[in-house]
């Protein structure tokens, strides 16, 4: 037998065992490497939440949070010492759309002490909300995009939704009940149930707190708003054939319309009347408002490929800014600077998409790839981007350059994105 088998066997003689490493504060357990589990620093709106598991061990005198910046050294945070029973607390003394990092120091009666991994907040006022598929409803992110706060959960996979920005409100279109829905940032109901079978898509003005429903069964586009708990259309406007996309603007109060029979509508919001008209062959997909303008950008499928278009009221072209795109699935316009972000999902469970930002004239400005890319948002005045990921089921921020900023946690299968500062 050779000598390193023999050396092995005499270190264990019969009747003894591999100690288990189940102590989580043991540097030899696998799965903590001996820092204290379960710590998370959680940022919202002006405050951190720091959330922790109490230790099941003996001799713990006390909890102590350490705080610092990126780049500097940690301290203990003031004031923050806390008795052995306690699992949590609340950093008030913190500036949004700053970073800190925490840790968590266990202190021993026999004087040593055991401490967490770091981890990061930002905390701000941005309200991040994405609509999840594999169980049905909406999902609160933090401002920073690292934690799940919240889900609420739905009876189905909600269809589209959008945000009425000046009053805090989501509609949400459910086709397969048969209803659109208001309803608060939290969840909480903010008007009446609209009963529309059919619904494809909707958008909210948010300067008038107007929502526009486009139901392409019953081949109808229907306005409801800005009473909330009025069930009654203010507007109907039948005859566009299969309105499948609607856009309302804010800025602009032009209401945009394309149909699965190849045709854009420019309509006056106040009673449905056309005001330009243009045909542009194949099914429209999609559309993203260049409000500075007055124009908008529409994309249109011939089976899986995508053409792009750029339409302005009184120009009658409907020439092509790009073609052969890749399945394109959402499309929005960075306010800021005008440039558009594009998602081309690519085959499904392939993740040959990507996302690019284009130009005025339609050339690529930066792109990211290796994705199946869904849906899009932007947050006005930055040139940041949330693009829902269904190869990697996160919600990926990426920055002018495409280059990544931060993922989400996992959800599952996210296909809508909304981001809004209050």
């Amino acid at each position: 037998m050779a000598l390193a088998a023999i050396i092995a066997l005499a270190g264990c003689l019969p009747g003894c065992t591999t100690r288990d490493r189940l102590n989580p504060l043991d540097p030899a357990n696998t799965e903590t490497g001996g820092t204290i589990p379960g710590f998370s620093a959680i940022a919202a709106n002006r405050l951190v939440e720091l959330r922790w598991i109490p230790l099941t061990q003996q001799g713990i005198d006390s909890y102590v949070l350490h705080r610092w910046r990126p780049g500097e050294e940690p301290s203990p945070l003031p004031g923050a010492v806390f008795s052995p029973a306690a699992s949590g607390s609340v950093d008030f003394d913190v500036e949004n759309d700053s970073s800190y990092l925490y840790r968590l120091v266990a202190r021993f009666v026999y004087g040593d002490s055991a401490v967490s991994l770091p981890d990061s907040a930002t905390p701000g006022n941005r309200v991040i909300l994405v609509l999840g598929a594999e169980e049905p409803g909406i999902i609160t992110l933090s401002p920073d995009e690292r934690d799940v706060i919240s889900a609420v959960a739905a009876a189905n996979a909600y269809e589209d939704f959008d945000i009425d920005r000046d009053r805090n409100v989501l509609w949400l279109s459910d086709p397969a009940s048969g209803a659109v829905l208001r309803r608060g940032l939290s969840g909480e109901d903010a008007g009446v149930t609209l009963s529309l079978s059919g619904v494809a898509d909707l958008s909210v003005s948010s300067l008038r707190g107007v929502g526009w429903v486009a139901s392409p069964d019953n081949q109808l586009l229907q306005a409801f708003g800005p009473a909330l708990n009025d069930p009654a259309p203010r507007v109907s406007v039948a005859g566009l054939g299969h309105p499948r996309v609607v856009e309302a603007g804010s800025l602009d109060p032009s209401v945009w319309v394309g149909t699965d029979e190849g045709v854009v509508y420019r309509l006056n919001p106040s009673d449905g009347a056309s005001l330009d008209q243009w045909n542009v062959t194949d099914p429209v997909r999609a559309i993203a408002l260049d409000q500075a303008a007055g124009a908008a950008w529409v994309v249109t499928n011939r089976g899986s490929v995508s053409d792009l278009r750029y339409l302005a009221p009184g120009n009658p072209s409907t020439a092509a800014k790009r073609v052969g795109l890749d399945n394109v699935a959402d499309v929005e316009v960075e306010t800021a600077t005008r440039t558009l972000w594009l998602s081309e999902r690519g085959r499904p469970r392939f993740a040959t998409g990507r996302v690019s930002r284009l130009a005025m004239d339609g050339s690529t400005l930066a792109t990211r790839a290796g994705m199946e890319a869904y849906g899009l948002a932007v947050e006005e005045g930055r040139d940041h981007v949330w693009v829902t990921d269904l190869a990697s089921n996160r919600v990926l921020e990426l920055d002018a350059s495409a280059s990544l900023v931060r993922p989400s946690p996992p959800i599952g299968v996210p296909y809508g994105v909304v981001v809004h500062t209050p």
